[in-house]
């Protein structure tokens, strides 16, 4: 694997595992969490969610293979939303 390759694919696994940690958190509702800090982490996840879902569908565009980029066998519209 190229270092661009390598580069690519742990870009992308970070920000898969982000979204998810994202979408974890849009969900709680801490004692202490104000509304206006709810709403920013549901925007957050969403923006994850929009990030991860454009760079997947990219990729078959540009008919990237997924054994080669393993972390494009995530499915965000049902691990994210």
């Amino acid at each position: 694997m190229t270092a661009e390759q390598c580069y690519l694919q742990d870009v992308l696994k970070a920000l898969v595992e982000a979204a998810k940690q994202a979408k974890l958190e849009s969900g709680s509702t801490g004692q202490n969490r104000t509304p206006e800090e709810q709403a920013f982490a549901q925007r957050r996840a969403l923006a994850y969610y929009e990030v991860v879902s454009t760079l997947i569908n990219q990729a078959d565009v540009f008919e990237l293979s997924h054994d080669l980029f393993p972390a494009l066998d995530f499915l965000p519209d049902k691990e994210l939303l």
